[in-house]
């Protein structure tokens, strides 16, 4: 028995383009091949398109979801803050411009905190100095009034031994009585 095998239609060769035979089609060939060139070229700037516009409209629903989830965006955008964001910074989109807002405003409010406790500060220490400065001079003057005229005799026996005159107080609450009376009070 002979067998006979059929080829099936998966495994034929593939067929060779037919050689045109005809003049006729032979002078059609090239415009055929223009004319696929061409279809597959607004093919694909028609794809393009597509896909641009696609992009557009899934930017602009994210755009829109931002902006819902930051009140303050829509308002940035139409008083022109975040147009004098991108012309400071050409990187900026809006969003980048929105953030970049935001930062400069912290950035701000920082420095005039910072500025603020500084000059708290420099008060506080400028009345700490001043109240030192008072004291130290007034002890002085009292250290003056009492020095002068005890210049040369030196150190006060009363003041050297309090004890022995009934104690610190006593011995200034003499004092005190002394300047009085020579005073005239």
């Amino acid at each position: 028995m002979e067998t006979q095998t059929v080829a099936s239609p998966e495994k034929a060769p593939a067929a060779a383009p037919a050689a045109s035979g005809d003049p006729g089609l032979a002078v059609l060939e090239p415009f055929f091949a223009d004319l696929e060139k061409r279809l597959d070229a607004l093919l694909e700037a028609r794809l393009d398109a597509v896909e641009a516009r696609r992009r557009q409209a899934e930017r602009e629903a994210l755009l829109n979801r931002f902006a819902a989830e930051h009140p303050d965006f829509r308002g940035l955008a139409e008083n022109g803050a975040l147009e004098a964001q991108k012309r400071a910074n050409a990187l900026l989109d809006d969003v980048g411009a929105y953030f970049a807002h935001h930062l400069a405003a912290e950035r701000q409010a920082r420095d005039a905190a910072v500025a603020d406790a500084r000059r708290e500060g420099a008060a506080a220490a400028e009345a700490g100095l001043m109240e030192k400065l008072r004291t130290k001079g007034l002890a002085r003057t009292l250290g003056a009034a009492t020095a002068t005229p005890d210049r040369g005799r030196g150190p006060d026996p009363d003041l050297a031994a309090p004890e022995k005159f009934g104690g610190i107080h006593a011995v200034l609450a003499a004092r005190l009585a002394a300047r009085r009376q020579s005073a005239g009070a």
